[in-house]
């Protein structure tokens, strides 16, 4: 009989510390999530290892703006960097690339090695983001009842600590666009 050592089998979890209730997920969430956010985290409320569930925001929207938006830093900056990092690894290239030289016909391969780069995160972030949001609530919760606060300071802590980020997603946009703006030009 080949059973899976204990530490590989799924631990029975029962609702308690590490389960945020409707309310506080809510509070952490924000007003989205009723209508989006409950069906998209509901594999995790039940079992909280990782199932790849999708999300398009994630995935279409610049991927790790996403990320910076519901204050996902660390993803965001995986998202931010390892694009970069694995082109660099994949091309065997140190020199920055504007669009016209990879436009060239010599250069052709890695204007393809940039697009399967860019599709690879997509999917990546499509399909991860779902749980690190769900992975930061449950944090975030563990947090608040930590501080043992009465009920309505321990809500104003959750919305506080989730919630979105939309001056620092918009200041990134921004820049994001200007540099983009400019790599072309130049």
């Amino acid at each position: 009989m080949n059973e899976l050592p204990r530490w590989a089998q799924k631990q029975n979890q029962e609702r308690s510390l590490e389960q945020p209730s409707d309310a506080e997920m809510e509070a952490f969430i924000g007003p989205k999530w009723e209508k989006v956010y409950r069906r998209k985290l509901a594999p995790f409320l039940d079992d909280a290892s990782f199932v790849p569930t999708w999300n398009w925001s994630a995935a279409i929207a610049f991927p790790p703006a996403w990320f910076l938006y519901r204050k996902l830093y660390l993803p965001f900056a995986f998202f931010f960097l390892m694009p970069g990092i694995a082109f660099r690894l994949l091309t065997g290239t140190e020199k920055p690339l504007t669009m016209a030289a990879m436009q060239q016909p010599e250069n052709e391969w890695l204007l393809m090695m940039n697009a399967a780069v860019f599709v690879s995160t997509m999917l990546a972030s499509g399909g991860t983001a779902n749980w690190f949001l769900y992975r930061r609530a449950r944090a975030a919760n563990r947090l608040v009842v930590q501080q043992q606060l009465p009920q309505a300071e321990s809500e104003l802590l959750l919305r506080r600590v989730g919630g979105v980020n939309r001056m620092a997603t918009s200041l990134f946009v921004a820049l994001s666009m200007m540099l983009a703006v400019a790599t072309i030009g130049g």
